[in-house]
């Protein structure tokens, strides 16, 4: 006995090629792999420089508050930039490609 008398036909979706027995695999068009390598091109080119811009505004937002504000949510202004630091890396990870 074969898989099809088990299962039936396999399902063809028109406009996509199975890739399996076992049905239809969603494969990426040309358009879609060329849009992710150029997405991470630019990633790689102007990461570091926007993560430097997103961790540069959060000091400056962060040293316009006063001590006791600071100190409500757990900060001094030493801690400032090392915080933003590890904000940005908590949210966006380093993608620079270096270690922390």
């Amino acid at each position: 006995m074969s898989n099809s008398d088990y299962f039936g036909s396999p399902m063809i979706l028109p406009g996509i090629r199975p890739a399996s027995p076992f049905g239809a695999t969603f494969r990426p068009s040309f358009r879609e792999k060329l849009g992710r390598t150029v997405a991470e091109a630019v990633e790689r080119a102007f990461g570091p420089t926007m993560r430097r811009m997103r961790v540069r505004k959060t000091v400056l937002e962060l040293s316009k508050l006063d001590a006791h504000m600071l100190r409500d949510i757990g900060l001094n202004h030493s801690s400032i930039v090392s915080k933003a630091h590890e904000v940005e890396e908590r949210l966006h990870g380093d993608r620079s490609g270096h270690e922390a």
